[in-house]
């Protein structure tokens, strides 16, 4: 093989993965964020997921991104890894559809193709139109890099040490070996099977050496998945574990199979007399079987993924009531005693968030900003949870005092929910500072320092020794004072604005700050005062 072909045969390679990502680029474009929303909403049973996943698998052409999607679905808590079970088998199928394209043999019209993508891609006025023309270019693409791949190898078919070569793939531990690493270097094995089918239309390889080879490539686009599961949470992982299992224990299946019927000559005679196509079939006809034969075990896949990888995440544990037991009835008063220490929980987590808020605004750390938004999901879980714990508790036999301690209780929840959001927002104006390098004055930061005083001592009278009616005229008061600071400090503001004493940047930061403090002064005197 002289270096001519060498060179054509790589330039066909670049040109045909090229081809690929444009065209599946394209197709996600046209598609946009709908096919985000069908993963996440329409998975409420197995055949509605897998039916889902050979959708957007055949919109995208790529399992890889499919499942690095559910891998993130997963990661954060929008979809369970059951629904991701089937989404996957479904990936597997609708990824078929690329070698099925490959086999349609259009090399002949393929420039036609690319320039009619490149006219629609360059000129259209509409994005839309842009999009499918972009589709259509990698599609043309696509088969130009085919046919210079095909032309490259034709030395090849001379080549006695290279045909025995690949004749050495019938052994299926072999096969699906080196089919797993071309994939795991590709990372895609739409490009893996394109090349073989490039390879197999030069009659270089017959049927009975490529299936196993096909097998390994089914095997080896896992390692997207896996790589994007690193460092995620534990049902991440197992999802792409999942992603592993099923293609193994299909891949093991076949090769017993194989073992005992003639499925080579059986995709001969179903298949035109096209080695592309050959290879194509069998990759549908493998995909779809394993997929049937494993659904009825899609939900052991699941539990097996909990098996081999224990222990639950503390993201998960802090996303779970730890003293509310729903699938225990008890008496009114033992489960306002639950739901108070949850709610006491909820507190907790709250004044956190706003002490590291408050600490952003000094000291600005990206770390603590994402923990933050961390327990902002716990606070709007608690809340929720609670929630609908206290209206379902309603139901209980109880007496108008503890009819009216749950009701409060009902609202300290929201309240301390909301307390959070202003919590939140006191965090974006820190970021916001720190990636504009804006700057607080010393009176500004003066100010803000003070609030601080007087909400940290509302938080410590919260949970504090006085009862509850000291406690309710101490928060009246304090509550009142931040209200008339604010007032003051505003005044203060619109005096440094006007004095170019203060960035207008840094002035408009400062007024949401100020915003901030004053409604989470409102709400923490509501759950005081509320509180029994």
């Amino acid at each position: 093989m002289s270096i001519h072909y060498l060179f054509e045969l790589l330039g066909g390679l670049a040109l045909f993965l090229y081809g690929m990502n444009l065209m599946s680029d394209g197709l996600e474009l046209v598609a946009g964020d709908k096919l985000r929303v069908v993963i996440e909403k329409m998975t409420s049973s197995f055949f509605k997921a897998i039916l889902v996943g050979t959708f957007v698998t055949a919109v995208i052409q790529s399992s890889s991104a499919t499942t690095v999607m559910v891998v993130g679905f997963v990661n954060a808590g929008l979809m369970t890894i059951y629904q991701a079970v089937g989404i996957i088998m479904g990936a597997n199928i609708g990824t078929t559809i690329t070698g099925q394209l490959v086999a349609l043999n259009i090399s002949a019209v393929a420039p036609i193709i690319a320039f009619t993508g490149f006219v629609m891609s360059t000129f259209s006025k509409k994005k839309k139109k842009r999009y499918i023309g972009r589709a259509i270019l990698g599609l043309g693409f696509l088969f130009m890099g085919m046919e210079f791949m095909s032309t490259a190898m034709e030395p090849l078919r001379d080549s006695p040490e290279f045909v025995e070569l690949m004749l050495k793939f019938k052994n299926p531990i072999l096969g699906v070996s080196v089919g797993t690493l071309i994939t795991a270097v590709l990372q895609s094995s739409s490009a893996s099977l394109g090349i073989l089918q490039a390879i197999a239309n030069q009659g270089i390889i017959p049927i009975t050496s490529s299936m196993y080879i096909i097998l390994g490539f089914n095997i080896g686009t896992c390692i997207t998945s896996v790589l994007s599961s690193i460092g995620a949470s534990k049902n991440a992982q197992r999802t792409a574990l999942v992603h592993v299992l099923f293609n193994i224990i299909g891949t093991l299946i076949f090769i017993i199979l194989s073992q005992i019927l003639p499925v080579g000559e059986l995709v001969l005679k179903y298949s035109r007399d096209y080695p592309a196509a050959q290879i194509a079939n069998f990759h549908t006809v493998f995909n779809i079987a394993t997929s049937v034969m494993l659904f009825p075990f899609a939900r052991k896949l699941a539990d097996l993924s909990f098996e081999i990888i224990r222990g639950i995440d503390k993201e998960q544990e802090d996303l779970s009531l730890k003293y509310i037991n729903k699938t225990i009835t008890k008496e009114a008063p033992a489960t306002f005693t639950d739901v108070r220490a949850e709610i006491n929980r909820m507190l907790d987590i709250v004044r956190e968030n706003y002490k590291d808020s408050i600490e952003l605004l000094k000291n600005y750390d990206e770390d603590k900003y994402d923990v933050i938004f961390k327990r902002e999901k716990v606070i709007n879980f608690l809340n929720k949870e609670i929630s609908r714990f206290i209206i379902d508790s309603l139901d209980l036999a109880m007496n108008a005092t503890q009819s009216s301690n749950f009701a409060a209780y009902l609202r300290i929840s929201r309240d301390l929910e909301r307390i959070g959001d202003h919590t939140k927002n006191v965090a974006d104006v820190a970021k916001s500072r720190s990636e504009e390098s804006l700057i607080f004055t010393d009176s500004s930061i003066g100010e803000l320092e003070e609030l601080d005083k007087i909400l940290e001592e509302m938080f410590d009278t919260v949970r504090g020794e006085l009862d509850r009616d000291n406690r309710k005229a101490f928060m009246k008061e304090a509550n009142e004072r931040v209200q008339k600071d604010v007032g003051s400090f505003r005044n203060n503001h619109m005096i440094r604005m006007r004095e170019k004493i203060c960035d207008p940047e840094s002035g408009l930061l400062y007024e949401k700050t100020l915003t901030a403090l004053e409604r989470i002064s409102s709400y923490i005197s509501n759950a005081a005062k509320l509180s029994v």
